[in-house]
């Protein structure tokens, strides 16, 4: 069958599919290929099924084992698997998304609902290689994708002219910020040298984007360095990046799901035109090492020593290098290889790509 043809149902990272997950993901591609689709319903006939883990997995599930009258493709693109989780923590979340309406049916243990998962599905799409050996375990048809920012980006920055402090720019869910403070001591030793740029949500909910929640600023209380915050708006986000002189990824290297991550963000700072700090995870050493890039830093030694890098580079050299990144993300993470993996991924299971 062709995929223009047949009637796919999505459950999506979010009920109205603007989360960028749905923007950047699957939603790119269909808009991309003219596909329509709409938001997956138990109750409606299918021919394909696309579930993220944000769906009602166990509904999916239940109904793939026991009717089978639909091609399943589960996209699990976090970590999850590389979690060390007690068991308490992962009954709590599997029966708070029942109680949540996330899942029509009751599966307590939340890991065990995404291997279930990965197991009734006839593919899974996942993120990194290292994803890919987890998830072989339990299904063999897998395929790598990527984000596609196409829709969400400004034109590339193209003057980077420095003046005073040098300006270092960071972006993202307010989940994520407390990966800043790896490398707090750093920026605390270089107050007088660097200011911080945050482009993040005002307000961090610390469980299932609802709940515990504070002030997206105080996760950096303890950074004393000149401190700028942006609420993160589609249509700013970029013009404020671009206003640093050098963008910043780090990591905790003990906090297992974000070292895991895929090099998403990289690519996207690249795209902006922004030369990009990164700590040594696997997915930026391999991002950086294909860019022919040495900006990957293992230990706050190494930030030391980039950090002064950066301060001492000239306008010229930190276009150099944003260059280099920008040109390797052109290639490597084109619309085209973009479409090419969501195609493989659907034509696995049968259907012809338009």
């Amino acid at each position: 069958m062709k995929l223009s043809e047949a009637r796919i149902g999505y459950g999506g990272y979010s009920a109205d599919f603007l989360h960028p997950g749905d923007r950047r993901r699957f939603g790119a591609y269909a808009e991309q290929k003219g596909i329509e689709f709409e938001a997956a319903r138990l109750d409606r006939p299918y021919d394909l099924v696309l579930a993220t883990h944000n769906a009602d997995l166990t509904g999916w599930t239940h109904r793939k084992r026991r009717r089978g009258d639909f091609k399943f493709v589960f996209e699990l693109v976090d970590s999850y698997f590389v979690q060390h989780v007690t068991k308490l923590p992962r009954l709590m979340k599997g029966t708070a998304r029942r109680l949540m309406g996330m899942e029509s049916r009751l599966s307590a243990d939340f890991m065990r609902t995404l291997i279930t998962t990965c197991e009734a599905a006839d593919a899974v799409i996942c993120a990194t290689p290292e994803q890919r050996a987890m998830i072989e375990r339990y299904n063999p048809n897998i395929t790598m994708s990527f984000d596609y920012f196409g829709g969400d980006l400004d034109p590339p920055k193209t003057d980077y002219s420095r003046s005073g402090k040098l300006r270092l720019g960071w972006e993202g869910q307010s989940t994520t910020l407390f990966n800043v403070n790896v490398i707090r001591d750093v920026l605390n030793e270089f107050r007088d040298e660097v200011e911080l740029h945050v482009v993040t949500d005002p307000i961090v909910h610390r469980h299932f984007g609802r709940f515990g929640r504070h002030p997206s600023a105080d996760v950096l209380a303890e950074i004393n360095c000149e401190k700028h915050f942006y609420p993160w708006e589609k249509g700013s986000f970029s013009s404020h990046l671009k206003q640093a002189d050098v963008a910043i990824i780090p990591i905790w290297p003990d906090h297992r799901m974000s070292n895991a991550k895929p090099e998403n963000k990289l690519v996207l700072l690249w795209q902006l035109g922004m030369p990009v700090l990164t700590s040594a995870t696997p997915a930026y050493v391999r991002t950086m090492g294909n860019a022919g890039l040495d900006m990957a830093c293992a230990g706050l030694d190494e930030w030391r020593a980039a950090l002064r890098r950066m301060i001492a580079a000239s306008p010229a050299e930190l276009e150099a290098i944003a260059l280099q990144g920008q040109r390797h993300a052109a290639t490597a993470y084109s619309q085209a290889e973009f479409q090419a993996r969501f195609d493989a991924a659907f034509a696995s299971v049968g259907f012809e790509p338009a």
